[in-house]
């Protein structure tokens, strides 16, 4: 009898009993870190109707890169030069709520689609609903014509409606 009472004594902890706290304590920091990063994947992110204007972008393009910590260094590359340079050595996509930025063909991007099927689907005098992430807030029409350093960047081409 006094071996039974010693046992169970030992697999309750705080009134818990040890195998249920050892699964909490595996479980809770999981799901915190899944919250987290789903919260960061999704703060910034708009779906905005815009109409195309012009694309004034590469097909293909990257800037240079040291590669950070899992990478080495890459060389900044694109298929052809944008007409107005003072939009970035990439360009932009230009419409109806203003410049947006295509994601970088190199690395290619973990969420969203890749620069190429962007780059394919949008068509001057289309309209389309698109998914963006902008740290300044919901682009507006209002923000046509201003020139931005790192303009809202195009992450999906949700729907396009008929042009």
């Amino acid at each position: 009898m006094v071996q039974q009472s010693d046992r169970s004594e030992d697999e309750i902890i705080l009134g818990i009993p040890r195998k249920r706290m050892i699964l909490w304590l595996t479980i809770a920091p999981i799901v915190l870190m899944l919250c987290y990063i789903t919260w960061t994947l999704s703060k910034d992110r708009y779906v905005v109707t815009a109409r195309m204007i012009e694309m004034d972008a590469p097909r293909q393009c990257w800037e240079a890169s040291n590669g950070g910590f899992f990478g080495g260094k890459s060389e900044a590359h694109r298929s052809h030069s944008p007409r107005r340079d003072y939009l970035g050595y990439c360009g932009v996509a230009r419409t109806s709520m203003g410049n947006f930025a295509l994601p970088h063909t190199y690395p290619r991007p973990w969420l969203g689609q890749k620069r190429a099927d962007i780059y394919d689907r949008l068509r001057p005098g289309c309209t389309y609903d698109l998914v963006v992430i902008s740290p300044k807030g919901r682009p507006a029409a209002n923000n046509r014509g201003i020139a931005s350093a790192n303009p809202p960047l195009i992450r999906r081409v949700m729907f396009t409606y008929p042009c």
